[in-house]
């Protein structure tokens, strides 16, 4: 299935004026070009993109949190997902759906780490141009497939700076269907054309049960999402899959450590914009403090003294920002978080299966391990051996 954007050819031949080009979708490989003076002609074939986790629906979330208002978003999943992401950082998850431009309004005022939570995936054939790509955005994962066909995987943040570097733009319409409102600056330019159809992608058979949103505690770990690239060598999968999750229920000191990992994507609760008695944290408390009647005395005592000179400062007028100087490390956070297979196994190795690790982190890590290995077995194979004879029995 495929289309033809005149406006978007025409913006590539302002580019480049001899250079014909036709955007498709086609499922079937492409053939070798006919005649030695004919151009390039790049096409592209959408091979996938963040899919809801199956088990997550409003029925099923009903008692976890605020996690059913998703669903209150506007648009596709996807886009409901970005947005929900977005009132994560502004706790205002209640005002899902509400304001139809909240997501073009971030785009446009640049925070833009909301988007980096849907992922694409894309074959592009009959040029060399995706080799380049890698210069213009390092966070896009760029493989040579062999015939001249590439594969390209980004986030729609990579994917918007492309767009607006003047690369990949035979991906736009495709971009466009999949998350209209990240790509809204563009919407003028394609109103007139036939977009293709982007229809939702089945996930591979899995072990559903493995994929329930997790409460451990006070901590609870929410697979949102992620990408099945269906491909001929299931070693491409590390740099091509991808998953996002939802970390509530832990301290500032775990996400300290989480956030290290430098190409995730985040987006956490603010302690800028929320106020300690709107977001209503409560400090993680660690077994051994718990266990330890007199440590637990000592930790009760100083929260509640945090929270009295909180409340004074605040109360002085010192602005949100800067009262949260003096909030601990145990205060509670929850992140969204966005990583390839590459660096969710980076990250898993460190953090899941090494005893070694914080008790809190590797808490947090086995469990998205359990959904990781669901939904990506021979990716994370190794992995979950190491847990299940070091830590667990499946």
């Amino acid at each position: 299935m495929g289309c033809c954007a005149e406006t978007v050819i025409a913006l590539l031949r302002a580019r480049a004026p001899d250079w014909p080009l036709r955007i498709t979708r086609s499922a079937q490989p492409v053939g070798k070009l006919v005649g030695k003076d004919v151009p390039a002609i790049m096409r592209v074939e959408l091979i996938a993109y963040t899919q809801q986790n199956p088990l997550l629906n409003p029925e099923a979330l009903a008692g976890f949190g605020d996690l059913a208002t998703i669903w209150n978003g506007q648009g596709s999943y996807t886009e409901q997902l970005i947005e929900y992401a977005g009132r994560v950082c502004y706790r205002s998850t209640h005002r899902m759906g509400t304001s139809p431009e909240f997501i073009a309004a971030r785009v446009r005022e640049g925070h833009e780490d909301i988007i980096e939570h849907v992922v694409v995936t894309l074959r592009f054939s009959g040029d060399d141009a995706p080799l380049r790509w890698r210069m213009l955005n390092r966070h896009c994962e760029v493989t040579e497939l062999g015939q001249g066909q590439w594969l390209v995987s980004g986030n729609t943040r990579v994917w918007l700076s492309l767009f607006r570097a003047g690369a990949g733009l035979e991906a736009l319409p495709i971009l466009y269907r999949i998350a209209p409102k990240v790509f809204d600056e563009y919407a003028e330019t394609l109103q007139s054309e036939t977009l293709p159809d982007v229809d939702r992608l089945a996930p591979t058979p899995m072990q559903a049960d493995a994929l329930l949103p997790v409460q451990d505690g006070a901590m609870r770990v929410t697979l949102l999402g992620f990408t099945q690239p269906l491909l001929d060598d299931p070693k491409l999968s590390l740099d091509h899959g991808s998953a996002t999750f939802l970390f509530e229920g832990i301290s500032r000191a775990c996400t300290h450590q989480l956030v290290r990992h430098r190409l995730a994507s985040f987006s956490q609760e603010s302690q800028r914009y929320v106020a300690l008695e709107r977001g209503e944290w409560q400090p993680i408390v660690p077994d051994t403090v718990a266990a330890n009647p007199e440590a637990m005395a000592e930790l009760e005592n100083f929260w509640r003294m945090a929270e009295e000179k909180y409340a004074r400062l605040r109360s002085l007028g010192i602005r949100k920002e800067d009262a949260r100087f003096l909030l601990p490390n145990a205060a509670e956070t929850r992140i969204i978080t966005t990583m390839n297979f590459a660096a969710w196994s980076h990250f898993l190795w460190l953090r899941a299966v090494d005893k070694a690790a914080q008790w809190e982190i590797r808490r947090m890590g086995q469990h998205a391990l359990v959904m990781l290995h669901a939904i990506a077995p021979q990716v994370f194979a190794e992995h979950w051996k190491v847990y299940t004879e070091k830590f667990a029995t499946p």
